[in-house]
Parts: structure tokens; C-alpha cells; sequence
């Protein structure tokens, strides 16, 4: 595989701007912060930033290049072991009654990349990968084209007196028109198709829990299904039922795609076994298929590494700059300076069970790596260990399950 280098450093424009556009832009974010984040959903005790990161075009355009090539090498990474979904959860030791939409037989194949939402940090201009999310996980989209447009009209406010930056802002193209436009080509979907939301209560987070709400906040993604003619139908993932041609219903609508928002183990009940039953009969289909689990599982990176020797020199060199050293945790492992590693689950999200090394002592540290999450079932497998640097700019808040604010970009 051969393309992205990148090669020229990603930075934070803010950085490089006077310093009393600093002043002004960072006096600007602590005054109006909520505005610029109003209407996006958060827990209580997230950190909130007060702007949005500031990348010109190229860099952030690199970004996603890396993430795309990375993905891509991941997706060889696990056809060099398996072909099917269902192989690969049993290289990764992941049971399938855990996947319960998952197709066992379907081939794993770049189809699969869709909707990818890598998480990236940044070391000292150098874009590394950390994570492959790939999932439905609207929020990160609909986040995103607000912070970086409510900023904008923040900076060029009345109180703003002008630009503050001195430079051409402009906010990214909209993640919610690339997210849709992606998933109705995935779908298959015509003019006047329908789309289904299962909506659903989630625990421990207050702006899940009604689902009136729940339904106003997809309202951007509506919008985008008017523009090509489809209509987007919010519905209470209990209330899907199955009617006589084992068609999938939401009250009088007829699914022609479902749009998942929820892991569906945690999701049980007779909507749910309504889904599978349309999906196995192939009159719906699913954005995205539960087969996209298993290809962005962390301890995917880890076989990157593995494979080194088998990578063309473009590859190998690549992994070693773009994908931080990763390796699945085992007694041999263990020995290495805990410092410099950050243990976490293969398949967990929203920050649960990630542990810094240089947080905890020598006995904790052991016994939290020889303690895997529910959904791995081997005392190693469950865990991933990049190198960590405290150089290394934050991704995305932690206890967040969706992806962080898009950045502004200055226009040339």
C-alpha cells in the first residue's frame, strides 16, 4: 500500500497567530464557551474546550488521509489471519453471542471501513492513530458542524470586534452531509426510501433518557434525508415489529434502511429480535453492520506490529511513524517500563478501563492487565498497549463515546 507519507507536521494554528489574537480569541472562549457549545450533549463532568483546534486545509485533510491509510492496513491485518466476521471474533477470542446482529459469513472487505472515526493525537506535528472507530455514532458528526460553527459566529460577533485570529476562518465541510451522503450510498437507498432510527434509553446518561429528545437531537440528519428525498423516521427501538412478508416496521413505516445508533447487546428485547429477523430475511439492511466491531478492535494494531516483516519498507515505515507501538499484554510484556504505556481494553469505548502507566504502581499495574473486560475471554487478549509520551496532545474528552469537535480551518 502505497500514498500518505505524511510527512509535513500538523499544528495547531492558534499557536502561530500574534499574540493578541491569542488574547483575544482565548478572552472570546472563556466568555461565550457555552454558546459555542450549545446544543451538544454532554456528561456533567466532561471538560469542556474553549475553542476548537485551528488546522489549515492540508493538515486537516492529512489527518484523515492517515486515518484512512491506517484502516486500510488494519483491514490486511486481519485478512492475513482470517476472511469472515465470524473468524475473525474467534482469532480475537470475542464470543458471538455478544454480536447478536452480526453475520458469522460476511466477508471482511473495505465495505467495512465506512463511517470510520479514528481517534488521532498529535505528537509534535506528527498525526498518530490510537483508535478505529467504526460505527453509526451520529453524535460526533452533529457535534461537530456545531462547536465549529458556533464558533465561528462567536469570533465573528459583534463582541468579537472583527475576526480575532487576523486570518480567514472557515469552518470544515460539514460531517453531517459526508456521514449521510456515505451511509445512503451504503444502503442502497433511492428517493423515497425510508430510514429508520431506533432510538433507545441508554444508562447513566440523562440526554438518552428521553426519547422525544433523543428524536429532536437526529434532526440534522432529517434534514439531509429531505435533500435526497428519503424520510428519516425516529423510533423507539422496542416498538420495531415484523409484519406478514417479514418486512421491518416502525408504526406505519416500512424500513428500507436502519440507521444504529446502539451497541446491540446491550440493547435486548422483541425490537431487537424484529431487526435481526428483517436483516437475516434480507428485506432490511443496517448502517453500519455489527462486522465493523470486530475489524476496529484495538488489538488489530497490535497485528500491525506484529506483521512488520511482512509489510512492503512504505508500509513498515508508515505504522512505525502513524500507529503508536502496540502489542496484546502478556507476562512478557509486562516487564517493560510501565511509564510509558497506557493499558486498554480491545474492544471497550467512552474511556472505560483505560490505565497510564505512570498513574498507578507496579502491583496494580499487573494485576489490572491480567484482569481483561467482560468481552474478552482470555486472561492476555483484552488489552492493547500504545506508547505514551505526556507531549502527545488530548484527543477526545474522556467518558465520550463520540467524536471531538471538528476543527476550524484558515482559508487561503
Amino acid at each position: 500500500m502505497s500514498g500518505t507519507r505524511g510527512d509535513a507536521p500538523v499544528v495547531d494554528l492558534y499557536d502561530r497567530l500574534p499574540e493578541e489574537a491569542r488574547g483575544r480569541i482565548a478572552a472570546l472562549g472563556r466568555e461565550h464557551w457555552r454558546r459555542g457549545h450549545a446544543g451538544v450533549p454532554r456528561l456533567a463532568d466532561s471538560w469542556c474546550p474553549t475553542r476548537p483546534l485551528l488546522l489549515d486545509a492540508e493538515a486537516y485533510e492529512l489527518v484523515g488521509a492517515v486515518a484512512d491509510r491506517a484502516a486500510g492496513l488494519v483491514l490486511q491485518a486481519c485478512l492475513r489471519r482470517v476472511s469472515t466476521a465470524g473468524e475473525l471474533l474467534e482469532a480475537l477470542s470475542m464470543p458471538l453471542s455478544q454480536f447478536p446482529l452480526l453475520d458469522p459469513a460476511e466477508a471482511l472487505t473495505e465495505r467495512l471501513l465506512t463511517s470510520m472515526r479514528a481517534d488521532v493525537m498529535v505528537e509534535r506535528g506528527v498525526p498518530k492513530v490510537v483508535e478505529l472507530n467504526i460505527d453509526g455514532a451520529i453524535g460526533g458528526a452533529i457535534e461537530a458542524d456545531l462547536i465549529a460553527g458556533q464558533f465561528q459566529e462567536v469570533y465573528a460577533g459583534p463582541g468579537a470586534a472583527g475576526n480575532p485570529s487576523e486570518v480567514l476562518l472557515r469552518t470544515p465541510p460539514s460531517a453531517v452531509d459526508a456521514f449521510f451522503t456515505e451511509l445512503v450510498s451504503f444502503l442502497g437507498l433511492t428517493e423515497g426510501g425510508c430510514l429508520v432510527v431506533p432510538v433507545f434509553h441508554e444508562e447513566g446518561l440523562d440526554y438518552l433518557a428521553d426519547l422525544d429528545e433523543f428524536v429532536a437531537f437526529l434532526d440534522p440528519m432529517a434534514e439531509r434525508g429531505k435533500a435526497h428525498g428519503i424520510t428519516v423516521v425516529g423510533y423507539p427501538l422496542d416498538g420495531l415489529t415484523l409484519d406478514d412478508r417479514q418486512r421491518l416496521r416502525a408504526g406505519e413505516h416500512v424500513a428500507d434502511g436502519v440507521f444504529r445508533l446502539f451497541l446491540p447487546v446491550e440493547q435486548g428485547g422483541p425490537g431487537l429480535d424484529a431487526l435481526g429477523a428483517a436483516l437475516r430475511a434480507g428485506t432490511a439492511r443496517m448502517y453500519t453492520p455489527e462486522a465493523t466491531s470486530p475489524v476496529s478492535d484495538k488489538r488489530a494494531l497490535a497485528w500491525l506490529w506484529e506483521d512488520l516483516g511482512l509489510l512492503d519498507p512504505q508500509d513498515r515505515d508508515f505504522v512505525r511513524r502513524h500507529v503508536p507501538y502496540t502489542v496484546i499484554a502478556g507476562a512478557d510484556a509486562l516487564g517493560e517500563e510501565r511509564a510509558s504505556l497506557v493499558l486498554k481494553p480491545g474492544d471497550g469505548y467512552g474511556g472505560a478501563g483505560v490505565t497510564l502507566g505512570r498513574s498507578v504502581e507496579q502491583e496494580e499495574w499487573r494485576e489490572r492487565a491480567w484482569q481483561p473486560p467482560d468481552r474478552a475471554t482470555t486472561s492476555s487478549s483484552g488489552w492493547w498497549r500504545p506508547t505514551s509520551s505526556p507531549s502527545s496532545s488530548r484527543t477526545r474528552p474522556p467518558g465520550r463515546s463520540a467524536a471531538p469537535p471538528c476543527p476550524a480551518s484558515s482559508g487561503r
